[in-house]
């Protein structure tokens, strides 16, 4: 009896995190960060002459969309407040800022590769993906 109510009434060494201390930025944020995702993978595209074609550009707007909504959604999720820290040894991207780089790559790839550019070559694929997650990145950087 007594070593089971000394077990019960044991306090956990590590306090428990507190619900104001997640990592949520406003709506509003994650809505403009998209649009402005969105409009530059699409203002990338448009430069790039071989890409020019219009259903390449909603593709790899939309892919840059729905990346940074997925990457946003799990960082939420995960509580990655540490995700977000500028490191002046990166120019001053955040993990945060290349996370949305790779998944807007990752996705515009999938996208162009399955959708829009089943018989071009990878070169163009992989350059047009590149453009659209480097673009991300850097809209992301600064949003």
């Amino acid at each position: 009896m007594r070593l089971s109510r000394r077990v019960c009434s044991i306090t956990p060494r590590y306090p428990s995190r507190e619900s104001n201390t997640t990592y949520a930025p406003p709506l509003w944020l994650i809505a403009l960060g998209a649009a402005l995702v969105g409009l530059a993978a699409a203002g990338v595209l448009y430069a790039w002459p071989p890409s020019r074609e219009r259903r390449r550009i909603a593709v790899g707007a939309a892919a840059a969309v729905v990346a940074f909504l997925v990457w946003r959604g799990t960082l939420i999720y995960a509580d990655g407040a540490n995700f977000d820290i500028d490191y002046p040894l990166l120019l001053g991207l955040s993990l945060e800022d290349i996370g949305t780089g790779v998944m807007s790559f990752l996705f515009a790839a999938l996208a162009f590769g399955f959708v829009t550019d089943r018989a071009d070559s990878a070169q163009r694929v992989v350059t047009s993906a590149a453009l659209v997650g480097a673009a991300a990145m850097l809209v992301d950087r600064f949003v």
